[in-house]
């Protein structure tokens, strides 16, 4: 009888696991996390991916949890499938399922947002951002936390899409709001300021303001950022009346409550595309960066945006900025450049012909990789120092990673 007992609540288990075990969660292991990275699972790839975390020791360890009745096990058994940063204090871990949750970065406790939904997936066509470098979760000046929903809403069917500010004041029971007008059944890229004030391209064509008071504008369709001063700028045109015609200028959104009035920062001859464009920050400067090498610095204090050309065209798959703010790092698939936002000069940090670099973060004075190394066909990961120098950091895992993010 005791036998017939086990089987059947080892089948409810796996019936239900899927379900409770995430409810069931309470840390993970990340305090001394310096990067994340998901893996696919060595013994049987396919059926799920490894959570390892990088510390600032170099060491690279596999993450385990916390259960809520106290006991250890490896996070391997929860199928992680992405890690998004969220704001200073949290980020977000997606498991099987798209079940999404909220964790703090300091401490490594869990928090449910199953009241919130599922998140649409970074790579998917649905979830384009503002720009190439830009996160499909952002946050405000208050850490509230923005990200694009994917679920059914029988009030609503041709609603598949919602973007919701998640209020993470108290992270055991936070607080999500619907932004998105009813008739907006799908949208595009968005942009947060630092009051709350959301711009999202809608299915109609065109681009919409939420109020973070309430209520709607509609405004121009296409790249937003948000500079040091809070405000939501983009690249549109101004009646020049000198010229007698309309020129490309930078402008702000200047919002008080449902008011909101579009200035003229200062007009300049450049044009850039945002989506195939990097977004960067450097203390009280803004730059974008595009392929071609244009350094287009469209925020500063002197309130002259300008460009310059870089005798460099960018072939990197990703692009990365130090904890200062001052150098961008370039991966390519054999390089590392660095690229000097305050002098706008660049150089070769890394140079080699015995890796080929697959995923690339900034982290602890340096670049941590993931590459294929050519010697022994292995794929490792490494550090690369501030002198170009590479270090092995671990090569049991043998494998391309996923979402290699920089979470301190």
């Amino acid at each position: 009888m005791k036998r017939g007992l086990t089987v059947v609540l080892a089948a409810l288990v796996l019936l239900t696991g899927c379900e409770l075990r995430y409810r069931a969660i309470s840390k993970l292991d990340i305090t001394d996390a310096e990067s994340l990275y998901l893996a696919p699972e060595a013994e049987a790839r396919g059926t799920g991916n490894v959570m390892f975390k990088i510390t600032k020791e170099g060491a690279v360890v596999e993450v385990s949890y916390t259960s809520n009745s106290g006991i250890k096990a490896s996070a391997k058994s929860l199928k992680p499938e992405a890690i998004y940063h969220a704001n200073d204090e949290y980020m977000i871990v997606v498991f099987q399922y798209n079940i999404a949750c909220l964790v703090s970065k300091k401490t490594g406790a869990v928090y449910s947002l199953d009241n919130v939904g599922s998140l649409v997936p970074k790579d998917s066509y649905w979830n384009r951002c503002m720009f190439a470098n830009s996160s499909p979760v952002l946050s405000d000046g208050k850490n509230n936390i923005y990200f694009k929903t994917e679920s059914y809403n029988p009030d609503n069917p041709y609603k598949n899409w919602e973007l919701y500010r998640v209020d993470v004041t108290n992270p055991e029971k936070v607080f999500a709001q619907p932004l998105t007008a009813a008739n907006d059944s799908s949208f595009g890229p968005f942009a947060v300021d630092a009051a709350g004030n959301v711009v999202y391209s809608n299915n109609s064509g065109g681009a919409r303001l939420a109020f973070a008071v309430g209520g709607f504008a509609n405004c121009n369709d296409t790249s937003y950022w948000t500079a040091p001063d809070g405000n939501l700028y983009y690249q549109g045109h101004v009646y020049d009346e000198t010229a007698g015609e309309y020129v490309s200028a930078i402008c702000r959104l200047d919002i008080e409550g449902q008011k909101v009035t579009e200035t003229e920062y200062g007009k300049v001859d450049f044009y850039f595309s945002g989506y195939d464009s990097y977004y960067l920050t450097s203390g009280d400067r803004v730059y974008i960066l595009n392929r071609e090498g244009q350094l287009f610095e469209v925020y500063n204090p002197e309130d002259n945006p300008n460009v310059t050309t870089l005798d460099y065209k960018l072939t990197g798959n990703t692009v990365d900025v130090s904890e200062d703010g001052g150098v961008v790092y370039v991966t390519g698939q054999r390089e590392v450049v660095c690229i000097d936002l305050n002098a706008k000069t660049w150089e070769y940090l890394y140079q080699s012909d015995e890796y080929e670099i697959y995923e690339a973060t900034y982290s602890g004075q340096g670049v941590t990789v993931n590459a294929l190394r050519y010697s022994d066909g292995k794929i490792i990961m490494g550090k690369i120092d501030k002198t170009g120098k590479m270090e092995v950091l671990d090569e049991k895992s043998n494998s391309k990673v996923l979402y290699l993010t920089r979470i301190k």
